[in-house]
């Protein structure tokens, strides 16, 4: 006859156990990791050469006096005179000053982290860059007319279009151009190997 086998009675696992276990950074693969670090820091240094005094002067604000220029000859063409004084543009009743954070080089900068920092090769890098900074050359410049416009025309909420519309529009399509540059133009399965491994 068999004898009475002792029941084991299992130890609850708590929630906080159970989320622990879901969200462990043991499950992270490496690879990404090693994604997120690489971004991380070429944003960095890219930041720290956007700000550095001699590279600020010398690449930074005559590509911005290039984006008064060419914006004032978008607008010229569109039928409103315009004068660039460097990074100053204006029309007899209005005028803008260019700064940086209104040139596109963080966006450019942030998408040339995600570029640098994703598994691809150095011709999909060259591609990436060579689609990336025109295009946001392009929308940056899109802002920059019609703010002017806009501050003609409506200057009681040209800050806040500015700020609240414009900014975050430039990084979101920054995402975008890097979303459609991954998709469309890096070798597929070295990037699935990347995400998988671990």
């Amino acid at each position: 006859m068999g004898g009475k086998g002792k029941s084991r009675k299992k130890k609850p696992i708590s929630t906080k156990e159970t989320l622990a276990k879901k969200f462990s950074l043991k499950k992270i693969p490496r690879e990404l990791v090693k994604i997120y670090l690489l971004f991380a820091v070429t944003v960095f240094c890219l930041f720290l050469l956007l700000n550095y005094k001699p590279f600020h002067s010398k690449v930074v604000e005559p590509f911005t006096a290039f984006i008064a220029f060419s914006a004032s000859k978008i607008l010229n063409l569109l039928g409103t005179w315009t004068s660039v004084s460097g990074t100053n543009l204006s029309s007899r009743d209005f005028g803008i000053n260019i700064v940086d954070g209104c040139n596109g080089v963080f966006a450019t900068a942030i998408l040339l982290a995600g570029i640098i920092a994703y598994p691809s090769r150095i011709k999909e890098k060259l591609i990436g860059i060579l689609i990336g900074i025109p295009a946001i050359f392009i929308i940056n410049q899109l802002r920059v007319i019609s703010l002017f416009y806009l501050g003609r025309t409506h200057p009681t909420v040209f800050e806040e279009v500015h700020v609240y519309v414009w900014q975050p529009i430039i990084i979101v399509f920054a995402i975008l151009v890097w979303d459609f540059w991954a998709r469309n133009f890096v070798q597929k399965g070295k990037v699935r190997k990347a995400f998988v491994s671990d």
